[in-house]
C-alpha cells in the first residue's frame, strides 16, 4: 500500500499538536504550506510553497486557519481545485462562520470532491496529546477520513447536514465563553470573603460539582497571575463570538455582556493573549 500525502495549511498552537500526530504514523508522508514558516516546526515534516503545491498530488488535505478570509483564499487556489478535482478528500478544521462554511461546501462539491467540515476542541492540549473532539459532517464516505482525523480525534460527533457542525461548536463556544467569564465575579469576593480557607474553596470548585469542568481547567490561568502558554487566543474568541452572534436566533442582554467583556480584554492586553484574559485582575 503506497503511503497517503496529507497537505496541512495553517500554522498555529493547534497544527503543531496535529502535525506531530500525523508525522508519527508510518504510513503518511506530510507536507505543510503556511505563510509564516518557510522551515516546518515538526520533524518529518516539509514545508512546501504555493508553488510547489502542483507538484504535491496530496491525497488528504487539511487547512486550519485564524479566519475566513485565509480560509477562503487557501481553497480558491488552482492548485489546491485541482487536487479536489483528483481525489483528495478536503478536511475543514477552522472554526468560520455559516455562510463561509457552505460557500465551502458548495465549492468542494462543485469540484467533484469530498468535504469533511470538522470544528474542533480541546485547545492546544487536546491537539498536542491527540485528544480532541470533532463535530463532523463528511459530504461521502472516505476511508481516509477516518484514517486521519483518528490520529489526533478522540472522540467524533457525526450531524447529518451541512452546516450543523458550525452552528453547534459557535453556540458551544460562546456558552463556553459566557460561564468563563463568570469566574471573575465570584473567584475574587470567594478569596475576600474566606481568606484562608481560600485554597478550600479553590479545591472545591475545581473538583466538586457542576463548576468543576470549567474552574478544573481555567482557575489556575487567572489566579494569581496571566499563563504563559497559549490555549486559545482571545482573538479566536472573538471572532467565534461575532459568528455565533450572526447566527443566534434572539441574542440577549447576557450575550451582550459577554462580548462587551471579551472586547474590554482584548483592548487591554492585545489578540494574541489567552482567552482567559477575560478574567486578569487588571481586566475587572
Amino acid at each position: 500500500m503506497r503511503e497517503t500525502t496529507v497537505l496541512v495549511s495553517g500554522l498555529g498552537v493547534m497544527t503543531r499538536g496535529i502535525l506531530a500526530h500525523l508525522a508519527g504514523h508510518p504510513g503518511h508522508t506530510v507536507a505543510l504550506h503556511s505563510r509564516h514558516a518557510a522551515r516546518s516546526p515538526v520533524p518529518g515534516v516539509r514545508c512546501v510553497s504555493e508553488d510547489g503545491l502542483s507538484a504535491l498530488r496530496p491525497d488528504v488535505i487539511v487547512g486550519c486557519f485564524e479566519n475566513d478570509d485565509r480560509s477562503r483564499e487557501f481553497w480558491s487556489l488552482e492548485p489546491i481545485g485541482e487536487a479536489v478535482a483528483a481525489g483528495a478528500v478536503c478536511i475543514e478544521l477552522t472554526t468560520l462562520g455559516l455562510a463561509q462554511v457552505l460557500w465551502w461546501h458548495e465549492l468542494i462539491r462543485a469540484s467533484g470532491g469530498v468535504g469533511v467540515e470538522c470544528p474542533v476542541t480541546g485547545s492546544r492540549s487536546g491537539a498536542e496529546s491527540g485528544t480532541l473532539s470533532a463535530f463532523v459532517h463528511a459530504s461521502g464516505s472516505d476511508e481516509r477520513i477516518d484514517q486521519v482525523l483518528k490520529l489526533f480525534v478522540r472522540t467524533r460527533y457525526d450531524f447529518r447536514e451541512p452546516g450543523h457542525p458550525t452552528r453547534f461548536k459557535l453556540l458551544y463556544n460562546a456558552w463556553g465563553a459566557t460561564m468563563l467569564a463568570t469566574l471573575s465575579s465570584f473567584v475574587p469576593p470567594l478569596e475576600e470573603l474566606l481568606g484562608p480557607d481560600f485554597p478550600v474553596a479553590q479545591r472545591i470548585i475545581a473538583s466538586d460539582g457542576w463548576m468543576a469542568l470549567v474552574c478544573a481547567s481555567k482557575l489556575d490561568k487567572m489566579l494569581p497571575v496571566a499563563p504563559d502558554e497559549l490555549d486559545f487566543a482571545l482573538r479566536h474568541m472573538r471572532k467565534d463570538l461575532g459568528h455565533a452572534e450572526a447566527i443566534m436566533p434572539r441574542p440577549d442582554e447576557l450575550f451582550d455582556v459577554v462580548r462587551a467583556r471579551f472586547g474590554e480584554a482584548e483592548q487591554r492586553f492585545g489578540g494574541e493573549v489567552d482567552y482567559t484574559a477575560v478574567n486578569w485582575p487588571s481586566a475587572r
